[in-house]
């Protein structure tokens, strides 16, 4: 399928396109941006869940309890296929959890009567890595990957595993600078201070960013801060106060400011790249989301073993050397973010809640490996 403004030539049917996952919202965030590009092009494009995520955390206990997660679970993956413009959803109900446990032949004849009932001309699920390793991934790509193996040549279905790289990008520089350009002070609401807190989390967890995130507690009187320090870490306060103070060069330190709940301290530095011009103090017991650079070495060290060799895109990302499609999906970037937001018992986000130049650079590209058809083999060691 070319990417072009249209994928339906006059006179030819839609191009049909079948995304099979193991979880309501891993449709969206394995290739949602892909899906929604394809499917604003005029293509068939159909989602197929194997579970009803019945195991999966609730963030939004107003959204759901353990009782009725997985009705609304199945809701959510119906209101985001709206946002991505799906031509329809499915969810089944095997296990949450509990899919590597699943006969392997039982997946994949369930998959094989998918194919024979859609007829797809493009497939798209996980890969060996499950994306994000989770067993449940594992299973369904082998499955997936299996059906669509018995397919007859005559077929011509293409079978894609989607793939996330490992982002060198920083998620605490692009919030300093946002903050320090800002021109009016930053307080976030509450949704927003608990939005952050899942986004930052889920992002870095599956390689968007390549920041450490983590929650930290200092007892009333003591620094987060220390003036003259090298910027290394950026605070997002989740509760107490702080005060900033400033030391003259006569030792004298008085009081210049104050942040509470919703406001971000030490982006100064980390926006300049300068060292710290002030002391922040807890005031009361503080906790805070705090955003730091993860060690270099894990992203750009030798592959750990028994992971496949990865390659330097252009951007600095990692990505696994077998990866040989990359869809810019830069204007559907929102759809992405509206979709997750759709998944709101797992992303009690706002789609607005965020600058759109993060989520771009984040979310504007989505990888993939072809499996099927192989390519076939050379005969040749030069171009003839």
């Amino acid at each position: 399928m070319a990417d072009a403004p249209s994928v339906r030539p006059p006179g030819r049917p839609r191009p049909r396109v079948l995304g099979v996952f193991a979880h309501p919202d891993d449709e969206t965030i394995c290739a949602g941006g892909t899906f929604a590009k394809y499917a604003g092009a005029g293509a068939d494009v159909r989602v197929v869940s194997l579970t009803r995520g019945g195991a999966g955390q609730i963030r939004d206990a107003a959204v759901a309890t353990r009782a009725t997660l997985r009705a609304v679970r199945e809701e959510e993956l119906a209101a985001a296929g709206e946002a991505l413009g799906l031509t329809g959803v499915t969810c089944f109900d095997h296990p949450d959890g509990g899919l590597a446990d699943v006969d392997g032949q039982v997946l994949v004849d369930l998959v094989a009567e998918l194919l024979d009932d859609l007829r797809p001309d493009v497939v798209v699920t996980f890969g060996p890595d499950g994306f994000s390793g989770h067993p449940d991934h594992v299973a369904v790509g082998a499955a997936v990957t299996a059906a669509c193996r018995q397919l007859p040549p005559s077929a011509s279905t293409r079978l894609f595993h989607c793939h996330q790289p490992r982002s060198g990008m920083l998620l605490r520089d692009r919030l300093a600078s946002w903050v320090v350009e800002l021109t009016t002070r930053f307080t976030g609401t509450r949704d927003f201070v608990r939005a952050l807190s899942v986004f930052s989390r889920e992002t870095t967890a599956l390689g968007y960013a390549a920041d450490f995130v983590t929650v930290e507690w200092y007892p009333a009187g003591s620094y987060l801060i220390e003036q003259g320090d090298a910027a290394t870490s950026i605070h997002f306060l989740l509760s107490g106060a702080v005060e900033i103070r400033r030391e003259g060069a006569d030792g004298r330190v008085r009081v210049v400011d104050r942040s509470g709940p919703g406001e971000f301290v030490g982006e100064q530095g980390i926006a300049t790249g300068r060292p710290r011009n002030a002391h922040v103090v807890a005031v009361d017991d503080v906790t805070t989301l705090t955003f730091l650079a993860s060690d270099p070495a894990v992203l750009g060290g030798p592959p750990e073993q028994g992971f496949p060799p990865t390659r330097t895109l252009p951007s600095g990302d990692r990505v696994d050397a077998r990866v040989d499609t990359c869809i810019d999906v830069t204007d559907f970037v929102g759809h992405k973010i509206r979709a997750t937001a759709a998944h709101r018992s797992q992303y009690p986000i706002d789609p607005a809640m965020f600058p759109e130049p993060i989520l771009r650079e984040m979310f504007g590209a989505e990888y993939f490996t072809q499996v099927l058809p192989e390519p076939e083999l050379r005969t040749s060691l030069l171009d003839d």
